[in-house]
């Protein structure tokens, strides 16, 4: 698997620690740290697959605030194995765990969302688990929606202020829009301010991580940091769930500085 072999060989872990419990697709999930990376086992079994209490379910190695890694999945479709190790990056937030899973088996489908995405939450003190940002619904959404084109018409325009304050206006609206979230980060990105750019894909990332635009924006301003490492591993999920193609990267000055490297090319090639 094209991020396993990503992974450095020492943690540099100068994010968020992603110990503790959290609930999964596959059962509730104790983290720990191994070494130089992290261990998940089963503590609380799901329903979704057959795995045991005190299974080993997850492993990987933390840069930054990103785990990038494996989980064990059930999988099911014809001629699909039973389970699987699949590649996986996740975002270390506070209270969640955000990414997405990339299923290798052709065919297989697997507890996850229609693009990969996944989420584990931190397991509250009644093991209830932590729920996830929403916003009202219904007229909310619709507002939101509206805000949205207004703000990338705004964004068209090259007016980054007018812009972003329609996304946010946004947000209010509906906080369970991942397009607002990403619509901030891109007004941002268009003023240079790459951290702030940097943090509000990562909130999009948290409150839908089937969004895939969040994956590959967020490749483009660790590139442009220099940061090749969380580059390519957030150009590897955008590329293998299908946000990102060969002429795309290609033709994207943002990405300039990963072209040069071994894991590009080879990442390239798989497009």
């Amino acid at each position: 698997m094209l991020l396993a072999a990503l992974l450095p060989t020492a943690a540099a872990a100068a994010g968020k620690p992603p110990e503790g419990e959290w609930d999964s697709p596959v059962g509730r999930v104790r983290i720990v740290r191994a070494g130089t990376g992290y261990l998940g086992t089963l503590v609380a079994p799901g329903k979704a697959c057959g795995f045991r209490a005190g299974e080993e379910v997850l492993r990987g190695t933390l840069v930054d605030d990103s785990l990038a890694g494996e989980l064990r999945l059930c999988l099911a479709g014809p001629a699909c194995p039973a389970e699987g190790w699949e590649s996986a990056l996740l975002l270390v937030g506070r209270e969640r765990l955000a990414g997405a899973v990339h299923v290798a088996q052709p065919g297989c489908a697997a507890p996850v969302g229609k693009n990969g995405g996944v989420t584990l939450a931190r397991a509250g003190p009644r093991g209830a688990p932590a729920g996830r940002a929403r916003g009202g619904r219904g007229g909310g959404l619709a507002r939101a929606r509206a805000l949205l084109r207004d703000g990338a018409a705004w964004l068209r325009e090259g007016n980054f202020e007018r812009a972003r304050q329609r996304f946010r206006e946004a947000i209010e609206a509906d906080a369970a829009v991942p397009e607002a979230y990403n619509g901030v980060g891109v007004t941002y990105r268009m003023r240079n301010d790459l951290p702030a750019a940097l943090a509000w894909y990562k909130k999009a990332l948290a409150v839908d991580p089937d969004f895939g635009d969040a994956y590959y924006n967020m490749a483009c301003v660790y590139a442009l940091r220099g940061e090749r490492t969380l580059a390519l591993r957030y150009l590897q999920i955008a590329a293998v769930n299908g946000y990102a193609t060969a002429e795309g990267v290609d033709g994207d000055s943002d990405l300039a500085s990963l072209r040069g490297t071994r894991e590009y090319r080879a990442l390239r090639d798989r497009m």
